[in-house]
């Protein structure tokens, strides 16, 4: 059986971004008790409509719970827990990782699947097994592990098991690094990482004694200055594992997993284009399998740190010492949200454009590629003809290739322009 085609989802436009581009299943944050809280999250209304649009399609939503709390937190997860269990529909799964919020999914949440979260850190095939006895039916496999741990975890257990193939990587275990609420107070296992990770640091000598010889090397958060040079020395690239999908999908593991509940929709929506093409290419025809240079080219215009195939891929350099991250190319305009009688497209601005640009359009259609065309006829809603179209605005788009519901309308971005 195929393995699902697992996105993240940080908001309701996430969701339908992802499933539009064939997401098979999307994990979303509950309320604030997972390890992205400032990412948007879904509330009990918003999970339940969540919940009834996914399987309008027989799509999957699994429902993010794997914050480590202490336990003045508890009675508030505890309360959270209670209110979801009262939903006439409940997520396909719930993704934890604390024993003690096992617990309660179990006691008030009823025979709910549970999938454990890779920040508990099941590292062996004893420990996974160990976890089944728990009531957990998916393990969600450490970034840290080789395709060989991979399979022999996969192959022996009947457990479900869940691999991340693209996104950020974390540069100590995930979840469990201190160095968020040493510098500032915000906690990793509460959700809050800062990334620290991701700043730029500068390497000062220690002076030793009066003739001022060097010692050890301090590490200290610094300015730019056209005198100092820093380093992003705990920056991790980007694991990206386009060119081994076929090893991948021969471990036998359930579901690939992007990660990124933080990211914009555009870039959901890329990331997931791209890797429901390869898949289904891997599927198809393993033995023919080749990276497509659209594929590659896709993804290297969204933000980025560099690519790696990771410890999967065998590779152990994973520093991007130069530079914090490579900038989106493209810039999101609009999406096409409806088609009118007439043909125009139903415009949803997301950023300013004029009559007179020329879109880069990533289609919602599985297959086709991004292709470039521009407007013959802007106007607003009431048929008057404007020149320019502004930010959260509803507009209509006249264009000589006809458009599809999902669509998205982009721009590429000069270097004085920052994405948004």
């Amino acid at each position: 059986m195929p393995p699902e085609l697992l996105a993240p989802a940080g908001d309701f436009e996430c969701l339908r971004a992802a499933f539009d581009q064939g997401a098979d299943a999307v994990y979303v944050g509950l309320s604030r008790f997972n390890l992205r809280a400032r990412s948007g999250n879904f509330s009990i209304p918003e999970l339940s409509e969540a919940i009834n649009y996914a399987q309008i399609s027989s799509r999957k939503i699994y429902g993010t719970l794997n914050i480590m709390p202490s336990d003045d937190m508890l009675p508030a997860i505890e309360d959270f827990i209670k209110s979801l269990a009262l939903l006439n529909k409940l997520p396909d799964a719930v993704i934890v990782s604390d024993p003690g919020v096992i617990a309660l999914c179990k006691m008030h949440l009823g025979g709910i699947p549970l999938h454990l979260s890779t920040q508990t850190g099941a590292c062996n095939l004893l420990s996974a097994n160990f976890w089944q006895t728990q009531g957990i039916s998916r393990i969600v496999l450490p970034r840290e592990l080789d395709l060989r741990q991979v399979k022999t975890i996969t192959r022996g257990t009947s457990l479900e098991t869940e691999l991340f193939i693209h996104g950020a990587l974390c540069v100590s275990i995930s979840g469990r690094c201190l160095l968020g609420p040493y510098l500032g107070g915000r906690h990793a296992n509460w959700g809050d990482c800062p990334q620290p990770c991701r700043l730029k640091y500068r390497i000062a000598p220690e002076q030793i004694g009066k003739d001022g010889d060097s010692g050890w090397m301090t590490v200290e958060q610094g300015p730019e200055s056209a005198n100092e040079t820093f380093t992003y020395f705990l920056n991790s690239k980007d694991l990206c594992t386009l060119p081994i999908l076929p090893q991948i999908v021969a471990t036998g593991v359930t579901s690939l997993k992007i990660e990124g509940r933080n990211k914009s929709p555009h870039y959901v929506a890329s990331v997931v284009k791209v890797y429901r093409e390869a898949l289904d290419a891997c599927i198809e025809k393993p033995l023919e399998y080749r990276v497509d240079p659209r594929w590659t080219d896709e993804l290297d215009h969204l933000d980025h740190r560099g690519y790696t195939t990771g410890f999967l891929g065998g590779e152990y350099s994973f520093q991007e010492a130069g530079r914090s991250q490579n900038l989106s190319g493209y810039r999101i305009v609009g999406s096409v949200k409806g088609l009118m009688a007439t043909g125009e497209a139903v415009i949803d601005v997301k950023n300013p454009f004029t009559l007179e640009d020329v879109f880069n359009v990533l289609p919602v259609k599985r297959g086709e590629a991004p292709f470039e065309m521009t407007l013959t006829r802007l106007t607003d809603m009431s048929g008057n003809r404007i020149d320019r179209a502004l930010t959260h605005r509803i507009v209509l788009g006249k264009t000589l290739k006809q458009l599809t519901v999902g669509d998205m309308l982009r721009k590429k971005c000069f270097s004085s322009e920052k994405p948004s």
